[in-house]
């Protein structure tokens, strides 16, 4: 699995929730040392001065910088003598099953946002629907702090330390391999465990905590994708795309495709074949 498909399925089973947010400037007595959150910060830096410590690494954080303190990483922070931090920021948890996306993705620590008036604009929405009471509210909230997120890993991707995955374990990277290669065989959870060199149960737990997706589901979604693929590049029938794919038993090939899809495989590939596209239009990414 390459960085980006690893990245892709991270963002496919990322949950967020928001604990806290504001737009403010600190009091004087702004100041705590030596701790570490549960929880993510943001801070997007928009006047004055101050002190910033993310594990070993001290900061002086500049208006127009945008922060990422992540969670699990001691930290300080504090007023200094000079005019206060006046700033945008939140409190968030963002999880991949059991992890924190910063644990999965490397990403800078900071991005220069100066000039940059799109992230002050992303704070400004979150905090609308941060106070927004309607029953719709907490489903307006996640959304804005995903793009937020999502903002802040495509302005870091362009950045000198670029964006990509933490390292996966050895075993997992055969794991995955070894699925790309043969998820049309009957693959078992006894037989991808003994690549990891885990005990069964245990590698499922494994897997999912690193992933966010069992492994079965992962196995599952990796044939639908082909079948999809088949689906509008050829004209195979069905019985030939299940065989291919690993799913040869058309009915359940048939259900399990639009219970994901919305679309029976014959409704998607009259849907998104190429010929039937009009000009100009670009056939759905695969």
């Amino acid at each position: 699995m390459n960085y980006q498909q690893l990245t892709r399925m991270y963002m496919e089973n990322l949950e967020v929730r928001v604990t806290a947010a504001g737009y403010n400037q600190v009091w004087t007595d702004w100041r705590e040392l030596d701790y570490t959150p549960d929880y993510n910060k943001f801070y997007l830096i928009c006047d004055g001065e101050g002190w910033l410590k993310i594990g070993d690494t001290e900061y002086t954080p500049r208006p127009g910088e945008w922060f990422l303190m992540p969670q699990g990483v001691e930290q300080s922070f504090s007023y200094t003598s000079g005019p206060r931090y006046t700033k945008y920021w939140c409190h968030f948890t963002a999880r991949i099953g059991e992890r924190n996306l910063f644990d999965l993705l490397q990403t800078p620590l900071w991005i220069n946002a100066e000039h940059d008036g799109w992230a002050a604009e992303l704070f400004r929405e979150l905090l609308k629907y941060h106070e927004d009471p309607s029953v719709t509210g907490p489903l307006l909230v996640k959304s804005a702090m995903l793009k937020l997120i999502a903002y802040y890993l495509e302005k870091s991707a362009v950045t000198q330390e670029g964006l990509k995955p933490a390292a996966v374990s050895e075993p997992l990277q055969q794991v995955i391999t070894h699925i790309q290669r043969c998820y049309h065989r009957n693959l078992t959870i006894e037989e991808l465990a003994e690549l990891a060199h885990l005990q069964p149960n245990y590698f499922i737990r494994v897997f999912k905590r690193q992933f966010g997706t069992s492994p079965i589901q992962y196995i599952n979604k990796k044939r639908l994708e082909e079948a999809k693929l088949l689906l509008v590049t050829t004209n195979l029938l069905l019985a030939e795309i299940g065989d291919r794919v690993g799913i040869p038993d058309i009915s359940y090939l048939s259900r399990t495709f639009k219970a994901n899809t919305g679309f029976s495989p014959s409704a998607y590939r009259l849907t998104f074949s190429a010929e039937q596209l009009p000009v100009n239009a670009k056939k759905p990414q695969q």
